[in-house]
């Protein structure tokens, strides 16, 4: 079965920006797309995806509301929240055992994709 990572931004250059990097980088994953959680979390329910990339503000519902939701369906998903905020402030102000790992938006080649690459290569449980 082929690992799925997917990543659930409300920003379309961003998410597409993000999208095309991984894709570059070869990271052995099927990378799925959704704009909001409302359409992000039933998809998680649905594709079961290794990882889970996951802007904090998004419409409507939160990333922390949306990792919690998929955490709980999805146990062996790793969330990873993206954002442009102080990554350390959040850490300590919005703490979820749903979420492993709060990045900064701009850290996507130097902290993001070797915590990917890390994930993915762990074995898959079933």
């Amino acid at each position: 079965m082929w690992t799925r990572l997917l990543i659930i931004e409300d920003h379309d250059d961003f998410r597409r920006t993000v999208k095309s990097y991984l894709e570059s980088q070869n990271i052995g994953a099927e990378i799925l797309e959704a704009s909001n959680a409302e359409i992000g979390v039933p998809l998680a329910y649905r594709v079961r995806p290794k990882v889970v990339l996951m802007d904090l503000r998004l419409p409507g519902m939160n990333g922390i509301e949306a990792a919690e939701l998929i955490k709980a369906k999805v146990e062996d998903c790793t969330i990873i929240i993206l954002t442009m905020f102080d990554t350390e402030g959040f850490k300590q102000v919005f703490r979820s055992d749903a979420v492993s790992a709060y990045i900064g938006k701009n850290e996507l080649s130097e902290t993001l994709l070797p915590l990917i690459r890390n994930i993915l290569k762990s074995p898959t449980e079933t």
